[in-house]
């Protein structure tokens, strides 16, 4: 029964406004309970559709400091940032990160949504 439970939750958490704009800019990027990456407007210094077929898990930390957060086998979007942001990575290890890719429904609203450098939002 509660298994039942943990995968209805683990569900619902990941399809519930995974990825979010804020009306300043800024960046929300959630996978389920595992991730919340919260990235300030001021820095991000580009956002670019850029589909990408990474193997392996859902959620992937390099050691380059780029975090990928797959869904169906992929990423659409790539966001740089000026400089590192901080969170909390499964079990509650930290960890810094200067490159996010993550997919979008839309790649190119999302890409014009966040408005930075050349590249207006997500896509």
């Amino acid at each position: 029964m509660w298994g039942c439970f943990f995968v209805l939750a683990m569900h619902a958490a990941c399809v519930v406004r995974p990825r979010v704009v804020g009306a300043d800019g800024s960046l929300r990027l959630r996978y389920g309970a595992l991730v919340d990456i919260r990235v300030p407007a001021g820095r991000i210094a580009a956002a670019r559709v850029d589909r990408r077929f990474p193997g392996g898990r859902l959620v992937t930390f390099a050691g380059d400091g780029s975090v990928n957060l797959v869904v169906g086998s992929q990423t659409t979007v790539t966001v740089e940032l000026t400089g590192p942001v901080t969170f909390l990575r499964p079990l509650g290890a930290s960890v810094e990160a200067r490159v996010l890719r993550f997919h979008a429904d839309d790649p190119r609203a999302a890409v014009a949504a966040l408005g930075v450098g050349g590249h207006r939002g997500l896509g």
